[in-house]
């Protein structure tokens, strides 16, 4: 696999980064020498790490991952605990869930194990320098010269700092930049690194209560213990507590041997369980103390030196990306340095190319970083109840938060990780593809989303207007006016108004009004408008149907959209406003997509029952005024009686005492939810088809009937009778509700190539849906669009995924 054998890195420091990329440029048949200033690479330690999911994707390609995994032990449970160690919440079966999702477990086993693979695995040895401590950096005019502590020169093509957070490759390429190009370092950048916590770790022998395969987390107030069961029933622990205020930069403290003893001795008696002490960990004297920095630094190269890990970026350790993004990063520049080589066609790469190669690194995961560092530290404020805020999150919101959702929080940031670019792994069906295995990279909406945000809203501020505000120019509030004083509608004096429907005034007043505004559609005293409120209120039984499927999704249960349904009732284009929101990459998760399946059956039922037959049911011809004014009345809350018959046909499924529905979702598995999604769909999709068409039909034939005068709205500036406004109110609205569903679905499309689950052609497929609509109808080409959807956000592997 090499490309070019006299290209030389020089990578300072032998931690897990350097030894990870040393590995990867062996992979990579390309030339290094790693120069560590201990006197071994292995060290014995006295500290545990957490091997991530796509962390043990990156292990897998080097051939690693089944080394390591007969040597870790998997995270299975987790347990966090309050201050006296009563479990607040309690999560089992993650390994199961880890690998449906991302086709790795959670591991945690000793640093040196890690260390130890990784060495061994390094073909020649004479590559791996201990003793080597880098003193002095020069750069030459194709190159870099590094000296160290023994007097050694090594030359090299570039140079990479892999050596930690104090890092010596950083202060030197500080040096030579200030020199070479000032500016380049910001003047405070080494200000910069923050550090509000302090944390003492160790490993221990096996202690009672605490389970194999665990990961127990102890919350108090302004400190916290993270306990992770490992391998031949050793116990890896770290106290995190904050310090009395931030430090900053140089000013960030150390901690002596006497430090260190105080406060563990002021925490002996703290609680990990109800009958373990944190006294009862302390069985070993091999444990250190640290302060705990935070910082992704904004510039991390110049020329031919670049730093990566712990050297860049810093996290805190209490999510276990500290560790993993150590492997990404070098997994980013060794997908870089093979780049450059292969496009320097023979020759070594230039100046300009190894920048770039450089750039392209940091460009790649600086923003991700940050993202992980700000929920690090989130999770840390949480587990030690840093706010009020924090605290009723810990004791109120957590007990009562579901098992996915908490894993859900672990999976967030793991499918947006970069890996090697060779060799290539087998596709897997996963229920949280990685983004290297969907069609494309996701892409973050960034201002798209603000553009449909801005196109719902014109299409509301056109809509308001047109219902609203130009009807008074044509005298229709004085028509309304005079019916609800006179009590009689203008067109058959033998049509009394109805006044009373509940006895409660405010209620009473609202029907009034809206039996004001429908009886002249639902009579048949404009045969014309009769038609066009009928066509209207027929082609909201698509859009319910769709709205009522996202409001039961797993994902929106949680938000502002799992009400939409009701919404319906007062404002039904609003629906897709709030789903331009919708932004988050977790919210196109085949898990995330899914409805419970006690629901997915019972919606067919609950849009035919709940608002399908009470339309049916007003369009009869009632003769009684007061009988019609009541149904007219009742048919109001049809959208929202669709969602409640959703809940109560679910409470009566089957699934609900199944013991097989309550199992975990494998990834190979078609999700139970798919087929009854697809059957909603073509139902209420050849109802809008057989609707659209007889209702385009007749107005085209019959003499009665003209198609501008049922679809189109009249404009015209005179006086109108209170039919005439009325009508050019709902065809407004019937307008404003097609243009906002184009829009909608034409989104859809959009998100999913962005997101990388469709190679749509956007231009050819919007023309396509505005040809759809007009000769299929809108709520037909809805359910179109939404089924193919349904079973693009489903898939759980792509063929032809990203290489």
């Amino acid at each position: 696999m090499g490309i070019r054998t006299d290209f030389r890195v020089i990578i300072g420091g032998g931690g897990i980064t350097g030894l990870m990329l040393a590995n990867m440029l062996q992979l990579y048949g390309i030339d290094f020498v790693l120069l560590e200033s201990n006197p071994d690479v292995t060290p014995k330690g006295h500290a545990g790490t957490s091997l991530l999911p796509h962390g043990n994707r990156i292990l897998d390609q080097l051939g690693l991952y089944n080394k390591l995994l007969a040597l870790a032990l998997p995270v299975d449970s987790l347990h966090f605990r309050d201050e006296f160690g009563e479990v607040i919440r309690e999560v089992r079966g993650l390994n199961q869930s880890m690998h449906e999702r991302h086709g790795y477990p959670i591991l945690y086993l000793d640093l040196q194990s890690v260390l130890q693979v990784l060495y061994d695995n390094i073909q020649d040895k004479k590559k791996i320098l201990t003793k080597k401590e880098i003193q002095e950096v020069d750069m030459t005019h194709d190159g870099v010269v590094v000296e160290t502590s023994d007097g050694s020169s090594y030359q090299g093509d570039i140079l990479v700092g892999a050596d930690g957070n104090h890092s010596t490759v950083r202060d030197k390429m500080w040096q030579i930049a200030d020199e070479l190009s000032p500016g380049w370092i910001a003047p405070d950048e080494h200000s910069r690194p923050t550090s509000d916590y302090g944390c003492i770790f160790g490993i221990s022998n096996s202690c009672h209560d605490i389970e194999p395969g665990s990961k127990t987390s102890v919350f108090r107030k302004h400190h916290s213990y993270l306990i992770n069961s490992g391998p031949d029933g050793r116990i890896y622990w770290s106290y995190f507590f904050k310090l009395a205020q931030r430090a900053y930069g140089n000013d960030i403290p150390t901690f002596t041997k006497e430090d260190k003893k105080e406060i563990i001795d002021a925490r002996a008696n703290d609680s990990i369980t109800p009958t373990l002490k944190f006294r009862h960990l302390l069985n070993t004297k091999a444990y250190n103390s640290v302060s705990l920095q935070e910082y992704v630094f904004r510039q991390w190269y110049f020329q031919r030196i670049i730093t990566i890990g712990d050297a860049a970026h810093k996290i805190l350790p209490i999510t276990g990306y500290s560790e993993n993004s150590c492997l990404e990063s070098a997994a980013t520049l060794a997908n870089a340095i093979r780049e450059a080589l292969a496009g320097s066609h023979g020759t070594k790469p230039t100046p300009n190319q190894i920048e770039r190669a450089f750039a392209t690194t940091q460009k790649t995961l600086q923003a991700r970083l940050t993202i992980l560092k700000k929920h690090a530290h989130e999770q840390q404020r949480t587990e030690s109840l840093d706010t009020p805020l924090h605290n009723f999150a810990a004791f109120n919101m957590l007990p009562w938060t579901s098992t996915e959702n908490i894993i859900n929080k672990f999976s967030r940031n793991i499918q947006l990780a970069e890996k090697l670019d060779n060799p290539k792994l087998s596709n897997k069906s996963l229920l949280v593809p990685y983004k290297s295995e969907l069609l494309r990279a996701p892409k973050a909406s960034s201002m798209s989303k603000w553009y449909f945000a801005a196109a719902y809203l014109l299409i509301s501020g056109l809509c308001y207007y047109g219902m609203w505000v130009q009807p008074g120019y044509y005298g229709i509030w004085d028509h309304m006016g005079t019916v609800l004083a006179t009590g009689e509608f203008p067109y058959n004096s033998g049509f009394p108004l109805k006044r009373t429907y509940t006895g409660v005034e405010f209620i009473d007043n609202i029907f009034m009004y809206l039996s004001v505004v429908f009886m002249s559609g639902l009579k048949d005293w404009d045969p014309s408008f009769r038609f066009s409120n009928l066509y209207f209120l027929g082609i909201i039984i698509q859009p319910i149907a769709i709205w009522t499927v996202e409001a039961f999704r797993k994902r929106n249960l949680s938000t502002a959209v799992s009400i939409s349904p009701a919404w319906e009732s007062t404002c039904h284009y609003t629906t897709p406003f709030t789903a331009s929101f919708s932004a988050p990459e977790s919210y196109w998760w085949p898990l995330s997509r899914e409805v419970p399946i006690q629901y997915a059956d019972s919606m067919i039922w609950a849009v035919m029952i709940g608002y399908t037959l009470p339309t049916i049911i007003l369009f009869i011809p009632w003769q009684d005024p007061f009988t019609l004014q009541n149904i007219e009345a009742c048919w109001q809350l049809s959208p929202m009686l669709v969602p409640l018959l959703c809940i109560i046909f679910a409470y009566f499924h089957p699934s609900q005492r199944s013991k097989d529905a309550q199992q975990s979702r494998k990834a190979n598995r078609i999700s139970p939810d798919i087929e009854p999604l697809k059957r909603l769909y073509v139902t209420t999709g050849i109802l809008g088809v057989l609707f659209h068409i007889y209702f385009v039909a007749r107005a085209f034939y019959d003499p009665e009937l003209t198609l501008s005068g049922v679809f189109w709205p009249d404009f015209v500036t005179q006086d109108k009778t209170l039919g005439e406004g009325v009508k050019l109110m709902f065809l407004v609205d019937v307008w404003a509700l097609e243009v906002a569903t184009y829009v909608w679905s034409c989104q859809a499309l959009w998100d999913l190539k962005r997101v990388g689950r469709s190679n749509a052609d956007i231009p050819k497929a919007v023309v396509l849906i505005a040809v759809s609509t007009v000769v299929l109808g809108p709520g037909a080409t809805l359910c179109a669009v939404w089924y193919w959807r349904e079973t693009r956000l489903a898939q759980t592997s792509f063929a032809t995924a990203l290489t």
